[in-house]
């Protein structure tokens, strides 16, 4: 039975990976003048594969399959970004009662369709991008 579940993790994490030919794909997300967006996240899919790596507080971002260091698969991707206010939100809160939070940058960039937005990966990546605010 342990053989059996190896097997099928095993070919799920290869066809999820791209049969291990990963590799790495970072950035930075900036405003038009130059400033980091400093949280949110920036969303690379490509048919049935989505990858997704946090932006940190310098606006960098690193994407991954399993962790945001392992890498995505070569392809041509759509990108997006989302970056959103909560601070409304308050410690013991239900989120119900919270306002709704606020995109901090312009909505185009929350679906590929909209976002003009791609990168092919073929080997070690670095793409950044510049959105603008709301």
């Amino acid at each position: 039975m342990r053989f059996f579940c190896a097997v099928i993790v095993a070919v799920f994490l290869f066809s999820v990976a791209g049969c291990g030919s990963k590799v790495s794909v970072s950035g930075k997300v900036t405003f038009d003048d130059g400033s980091p967006l400093t949280t949110g996240e920036v969303r690379f899919e490509m048919a049935d594969f989505v990858s997704s790596g946090r932006i940190q507080s310098d606006g960098t971002y690193r994407l991954g399959t399993i962790s945001d260091k392992d890498g995505i698969p070569k392809g041509t991707y759509g990108v997006t970004v989302r970056a959103m206010d909560s601070s409304g939100m308050t410690p013991g809160m239900a989120p119900g009662d919270a306002p709704p939070a606020k995109s901090l940058i312009a909505p185009q960039f929350g679906s590929v369709g909209t976002s003009g937005l791609t990168c092919e990966v073929k080997g070690t990546t670095t793409f950044n991008i510049t959105v603008q605010k709301p």
